[in-house]
């Protein structure tokens, strides 16, 4: 890699949970280096397939979905907090969220499957994204009539 790889053209890259880990690794490259770049590698963009954010009040298609009340518990269960579904792990835009603006990357693409209980969600960090003050270009792409992890199967 140290031969070939170009340090200037890093993508962070998750799916679900993952990609939930490249968000909270890009903020915390921005706030230990002020030119976004850590041990000469810089971070150019993230790929955000199918977002694992949450929050405590449902939205668009988790109102009245069985599965909302079975993602709360799991969350729950992983991580246990005084703040439960609305903590900033979890919830990039609860009042205790990231401020987008510093988010450490120059572009995103954020995708998500109109049939998975997280699709309003990624719509929604994909909106924040855009509203947030965030200098970066970011896209939006929806596989349709998809559910989390089709790809897989």
């Amino acid at each position: 890699l140290k031969n070939h790889a170009d340090p200037t053209r890093v993508f962070l890259a998750g799916d679900s949970a993952g990609s939930t880990l490249a968000h909270h690794s890009a903020f915390r490259v921005f706030r230990s280096c002020s030119e976004k770049r850590v041990n000469n590698i810089i971070i150019d963009g993230m790929i955000m397939i199918r977002t694992y954010f949450w929050g405590s009040n449902p939205i668009g298609s988790e109102l009245g979905d069985p599965r909302k009340d079975m993602v709360d518990k799991w969350w729950l269960y992983v991580c246990p907090s005084d703040k439960g579904c609305d903590d900033p792990l979890i919830n990039p835009f609860c009042e205790d969220g990231s401020k987008i603006e510093e988010m450490g990357c120059e572009r995103m693409i954020v995708l998500v499957a109109e049939k998975d209980v997280l699709c309003e969600r990624g719509r929604n960090y994909y909106e924040g994204v855009v509203k947030g003050g965030w200098n970066g270009k970011v896209e939006y792409f929806v596989s349709k009539v998809k559910d989390n992890v089709f790809h897989s199967f």
